[in-house]
């Protein structure tokens, strides 16, 4: 073919715009637009539980939704104004759990960012969301670079009168605002949810300026493994604690930081805060006095059979932990929870099922009722880490046979237009999701849930 070419230029792509997309989020969250609200709200409150978990305090959680908007507000210590600062940062993933192997509510490191960018991915112009902690506004805009075709961000602080805990306020673009009604059932039905699996929990609901939910803490003092309790070195395998260490040396680098010792990492580990038991491990992988640095290797080569070699002696001197220190919800909760619900009371059963897989502790709880006066609707709470699930229950494959939690029920005549409540809940250090939905998840030998 003959004739005038073209010249093709190189043109650049704001990684931001990238992220800020709908496709994007939906794949970053694993849900379709439309649930969106219920995302919202998911997150906010597994990061609302974890904030006032990790400062000792009993959660008080208020959500109020109106048409275009959703706001969370929580009694914690308040998120900090430079973690506000990385959250605005899309070229990098800022969390305090991804690097850790603990048993939390959320460990991807990306929630925020998601919600932050969601109303500007919906209206495509623009998105506002209002983070308020420690009398400070942080007014987050997402705009359109009318010349790049970009997102861009503008982060003004204000003075606000929220002086404990942390206030978020999303603003639905008016486009959209019909999605926050038609989710309204399940919106709330998940809100109630977690105070299921949440005893220390009290929660309430206002939707429009009426109190749909309003739930009072069963226990007040109940507890769990909190966010800041020490991590198990049972619950690692090499490369996470690979991971670890490396994310250790990169955030000294970074900062500027004196590196930690090895003694000093290892003291972080349950059962290892002893003096005598870290001069044992320290002995057994020749690091006495090696920075962490040092012994982790180099941007090159780490030296993994080192670091293999301590998680072996670290495990050898610390015990497993036990599958109910990680915080039982109890019988005693959960048959409150039934027979307010309506569940007649000798229709109630619990199961409890403590297991341990390699040093990993799980613990399973599942819990039926009868309600005899409900509607022929089934209803069934599922929940990992004590949190719930947004979309269908994760627990795809039980028991020897393979089968789902629905297909277990319908056999036992406990099909979807039964009049039964089920709550299935499971907690362990190390749960493997197999998307970022949090729809499914996988155990030891690859068996699906």
């Amino acid at each position: 073919m003959t004739g005038p070419s073209l010249k093709r230029t190189t043109f650049r792509t704001s990684r931001l715009a990238e992220f800020c997309s709908e496709k994007e989020l939906v794949s970053q969250t694993g849900h379709d637009v439309e649930d969106w609200p219920l995302v919202v709200l998911k997150e906010l409150i597994d990061n609302a539980l974890d904030a006032c978990e990790e400062a000792g305090t009993a959660s008080v959680i208020e959500v109020t939704v109106t048409d275009c908007s959703i706001v969370i507000a929580d009694n914690g210590p308040g998120i900090p104004s430079e973690t506000i600062e990385g959250m605005l940062d899309y070229t990098a993933r800022v969390s305090s759990r991804e690097a850790y192997v603990s048993p939390t509510r959320g460990a991807q490191g990306n929630a925020l960012k998601t919600i932050l960018a969601m109303a500007f991915a919906i209206d495509g112009e623009s998105g506002e969301t209002v983070i308020e902690a420690h009398r400070i506004a942080h007014c987050v805009t997402f705009s359109i670079d009318q010349i790049r075709r970009e997102p861009k961000i503008t982060h003004v602080q204000k003075a606000s009168p929220v002086k404990t805990g942390t206030r978020i306020s999303m603003r639905w673009p008016d486009s959209a605002c019909s999605y926050i009604g038609e989710v309204r059932a399940r919106f709330l039905q998940i809100a109630d949810d977690f105070t299921w699996l949440n005893p220390h929990l009290t929660l309430s609901v206002d939707w429009n300026g009426k109190r749909c939910v309003g739930c009072r803490a069963s226990d007040p003092a109940w507890a769990k493994w909190r966010p800041s309790d020490p991590t198990s070195p049972h619950w690692y395998d090499t490369a996470r604690l690979e991971r670890l260490i490396g994310a250790y040396v990169a955030y000294e680098q970074e900062r500027g930081l004196t590196p930690r010792t090895v003694r000093e990492f290892v003291s972080e580990f349950r059962g290892l805060s002893g003096t005598a038991k870290q001069k044992i491990v320290l002995d057994a992988v020749g690091a006495s006095r090696t920075s962490l640095a040092k012994f982790f290797g180099n941007s090159d080569r780490v030296n993994s059979g080192a670091i293999a070699k301590l998680l072996g002696a670290m495990q050898k001197h610390s015990q497993p932990i036990k599958p109910n220190d990680l915080g039982v919800i109890g019988k005693d909760h959960l048959r409150a929870k039934f027979e307010a619900a309506g569940v007649a009371p000798e229709s109630f059963d619990y199961k409890k099922a403590d297991l341990e897989h390699d040093g990993v502790p799980y613990l399973i709880e599942f819990a039926f009722g009868y309600c005899p006066k409900g509607q022929d609707v089934r209803r069934i709470i599922t929940g990992v880490n004590w949190s719930v699930s947004v979309g269908s229950n994760p627990f795809r494959s039980l028991g020897t046979a393979g089968e789902s939690l629905d297909t277990i029920l319908a056999k036992q005549r406990a099909g979807q237009d039964e009049p039964i409540v089920t709550v299935l809940h499971l907690a362990c250090p190390r749960v493997e999701y197999l998307d970022r939905g949090k729809s499914s998840i996988v155990v030891p030998g690859g068996r699906t849930w």
